[in-house]
């Protein structure tokens, strides 16, 4: 007799696989497609393998049925009865059946020989080989499949004496998410599962106001750290050090999160970051740009990390990372052909970029946040980056998006499934960290890019550099290299290398890395926004000295139809907003009609004032202009989703929570009100 707590731990492993069961459309297209394979792997098995004949379309059909469905079984029951084994031995399991197979093949089924037993073992290993490759190729989407059995695997990992450890709370970011773009695709059934969580009144769904800028690493430092105001823009220049900021560049990222951190952030008390820019003090950190530099990993952290490497389906990343690639440049030449406007070109290092941030971070992203669930984790951030890369290359509402969207709304039903029988009872609450607005480029527009502009306004020999190539989330490979490379040898040292590759920026033609020359004038964009210093000058310059050393500078930029406003200080402890209509103080009433900032919507005014307070911005800060017909937005950098300034969804953000929760304010303002929320609701 097995003794009972064996008896409760099979059945709670049935239990399991019943619960991750495929639907029936899976089931029946997977039993096809799993035929199809197998029929297949005989006809090249047959091929290539000399004393192994299949003789005929009969054979052929009735031998791949026989081994799809011996296959199936194996795999089956291979991993309920020895799911607490290594992998190695379950597929050993399934090995064995597959020759069992083979020999009942060759003296069974008319039509198929296998001249010994020689034969039959190279039969195994070549049918093996091509069914597992073409199984995962034909059936890469089934994630519940994918992430049932690792699951099963950590319900067997932590064995019977499991106790729970209270509530917990699970946080995921929606990078990019605008609360209008998240309506509309529930409304048109994109993300079903949280449309289901709303609609059933378990979750709410709240609206929430960054300040400037509205970008990432400014709103993680609040959310995560409570503070947002040592982060200017997605990129910045530091006069005192000659210093170009880019934060997602490891140093960079790195120097941010030692500013920002005081050791008691979000995340500090057990928590786990996987896939942000800063870390939030958390012990564990996972695919995180600010700590991927570091070589040293926490014991806990080496356990976790090598159990996952040791259950990753590489072939199943691998060719759902080229089904990605592929998608994209489709989807590109279909975009080009039918005009739509605006657009980018999206070419194949993009294909790649794209392959990385929406498919495997999200992939391994998902697997590590369900892997510390199952260890206990009380707080729990994820930042999930697919929808924001694609959005800014194709459009915030466009297909692709949208597509990407469903692909991350997959992936919080994965996570509420496995919540099921983790180690707490995990709350969930989903927020995005601004929007996005879309709009043809600067340089699409007119011809020429900002720093360009800036060059001939000065009409003098003078170095303008403009930092504005570095696309926020050309970091995803940088993060996987940076996370292999922590511990000692050959192996991590080169992966550390690949991960702080610097950042170039551009001058001109020519690119330079960052401090090899003090330039003239710098040129920071991040989205619709702008930073101009000027290099040379010390602390932030005045109007007034900017005028006498570049007579005709403001006055040009003022006049140019992509910009919006441009921001001066006077030196006087004023902030002046100058548009083409006139000037005004950011705190006071506009004198003019219309008001400069009336294109910029409701609050523009109150959200200058907050970017007027932070550290190291330019001595004129540039706004890009809002189409008062389409409600387009002019962003500076060449990306046709932008976000960084004013103007547009890019700063209606979400924050998504269980119903019975209420929020101190609504809206809140500012990432570090949504800091102290979630330290409420940790309470």
């Amino acid at each position: 007799m097995f003794p009972a707590g064996v008896i409760a731990e099979y059945r709670l492993q049935a239990r399991l696989i019943w619960e991750w069961r495929p639907t029936r459309l899976a089931i029946i297209r997977r039993t096809i497609l799993q035929f199809l394979v197998a029929c297949l792997s005989l006809a090249v098995t047959d091929l290539v393998l000399p004393g192994f004949y299949v003789h005929g379309l009969p054979a052929i059909a009735l031998g791949g049925a026989l081994l799809a469905a011996v296959n199936a079984v194996s795999r089956l029951l291979g991993h309920w009865l020895l799911v607490g084994l290594p992998l190695l031995l379950v597929d050993g399991v399934a090995l064995v059946a597959q020759y069992g197979a083979i020999v009942i093949l060759g003296r069974f089924v008319p039509g198929v020989d296998v001249d010994g037993p020689n034969t039959a073992v190279w039969a195994t290993l070549w049918l093996t080989a091509l069914n597992g490759i073409l199984a995962e190729v034909v059936a890469a989407s089934d994630d519940d499949s994918y992430y049932s059995i690792l699951v099963r695997r950590l319900v067997a990992r932590r064995g019977r004496n499991a106790v729970s450890k209270g509530r917990g709370l699970l946080v995921v970011q929606m990078d990019g998410v605008g609360r209008p773009v998240l309506e509309n695709a529930m409304r048109a059934g994109h993300v079903p599962v949280i449309g289901r969580l709303i609609r059933t009144g378990r979750s709410a769904l709240h609206s929430w106001q960054p300040l400037l800028p509205p970008t990432t690493p400014a709103s993680q430092a609040g959310i995560l750290h409570g503070r947002a105001d040592a982060v200017p823009g997605f990129r910045w220049y530091e006069k005192e050090t000659g210093r170009l900021m880019v934060a997602n560049h490891p140093d960079d990222a790195a120097e941010i999160l030692r500013r920002i951190s005081d050791g008691h952030g979000l995340l500090a008390d057990d928590g786990a970051s996987i896939g942000n820019l800063v870390s939030g003090d958390a012990p564990r950190s996972y695919l995180t740009m600010a700590t991927v530099g570091r070589k040293e990993a926490s014991d806990d952290g080496r356990k976790l990390r090598g159990f996952f490497v040791g259950t990753v389906n590489y072939v199943r990343l691998f060719m759902l990372t080229l089904g990605e690639m592929a998608k994209e440049l489709y989807q590109a030449e279909r975009q080009r052909s039918r005009g739509i406007s605006p657009r980018m070109h999206r070419g194949l290092y993009y294909a790649l970029e794209r392959a990385v941030t929406n498919v495997a971070l999200r992939t391994v992203s998902t697997s590590l946040v369900i892997e510390e669930m199952y260890r206990g984790a009380p707080v729990i951030y994820v930042d999930y980056t697919g929808y924001d890369a694609v959005a800014h290359h194709c459009g915030p509402q466009r297909q692709e998006a949208v597509d990407a969207l469903g692909g991350i709304d997959r992936s919080i039903g994965s996570l509420l499934k496995a919540a099921r029988h983790a180690a707490r009872n995990y709350d969930l609450v989903a927020l995005s960290d601004h929007g996005q607005s879309l709009g043809a480029t600067f340089r699409q527009l007119y011809g020429e890019s900002l720093e360009a502009v800036v060059a001939a306004l000065i009409a003098e020999e003078a170095t303008v550099i403009g930092a504005g190539e570095s696309h926020e989330h050309a970091g995803g490979g940088r993060r996987i290299a940076g996370e292999f490379g922590r511990g000692s040898g050959l192996a991590p040292f080169v992966a550390r290398r690949l991960s702080s590759r610097p950042n170039p920026i551009r001058s001109g033609s020519a690119e330079a890395p960052a401090g090899s020359v003090t330039p003239d004038v710098v040129v920071c964009s991040s989205g619709s926004l702008a930073h101009v210093y000027f290099a040379q000058l010390a602390g932030r310059v005045t109007r007034d000295a900017i005028e006498q050393r570049y007579p005709g500078l403001i006055a040009g930029l003022v006049r140019h139809p992509g910009i919006g406003a441009v921001l001066a200080y006077t030196g006087d402890g004023r902030t002046l907003v100058i548009g083409e209509s006139g000037e005004r103080t950011i705190h006071g009433t506009s004198g003019a009609a219309p008001d400069p900032l009336a294109q910029f919507g409701d609050g523009a005014s109150d959200a200058l004032a907050s970017l007027d307070e932070l550290a190291h911005l330019g001595d004129l800060i540039l706004l890009g202009r809002v189409s008062p017909e389409s409600g387009e937005v002019v962003g500076f950098e060449e990306l046709v989703g932008s976000h960084g300034g004013l103007g547009g969804w890019q700063t209606q953000p979400f924050l998504m929570c269980p119903a019975s929760w209420s929020l101190a304010a609504d809206p809140l303002v500012g990432a570090s009100a949504v800091h102290r929320q979630l330290r409420d609701w940790l309470v």
